[in-house]
């Protein structure tokens, strides 16, 4: 079975670094225009976030990364396997990057461009968590990838 053969090291792995890598993103390397553009008055959102709150949200963020960790690996595997019946080099990393980019973009492109569609936030937040998945799913598929 499919699942069974997930590198669950490397989905633990590529989930934490999920976090680590959107905390640099978001609050260090795109920190003030981004969180300006996203919450608006900062000082007002850090009263109304609890202790508890927060917590919350970290564990459910965690909980999420590993669940798109594992789907990931699985439609990784799957892409691997189907090389031979739908005649393509499933053992090609350049092919899988682009099969990589066609899933980043079909499942995150709705949500992110969902942002400035129903939330109306600016092309920034837009741009810098459209670039984020980007390079998320790049990380993960090169940690699946290249570890065996």
């Amino acid at each position: 079975m499919i699942i069974s053969s997930i590198n669950y090291w490397a989905v633990f792995v590529t989930g934490i670094l999920s976090l680590v890598l959107g905390f640099l993103w978001m609050a260090v390397i795109w920190a003030k225009p981004y969180q300006k553009q996203m919450y608006g008055n900062l000082d007002q959102l850090k009263e109304k976030a609890t202790k508890a709150a927060k917590i919350q949200s970290f564990v459910l963020y965690i909980l999420v990364s590993f669940v798109t960790s594992i789907a990931f690996a699985v439609c990784l595997e799957l892409w691997k396997a189907g090389g031979q019946a739908f005649d393509y080099n499933g053992d090609s990393l350049l092919n899988a990057f682009w099969f990589t980019m066609l899933l980043t973009a079909g499942y995150t492109l709705p949500f992110t461009l969902g942002k400035k569609v129903w939330q109306f936030k600016s092309w920034l937040v837009v741009g810098v968590d459209t670039s984020y998945e980007v390079v998320r799913f790049t990380m993960l598929l090169l940690i699946f990838w290249f570890w065996k």
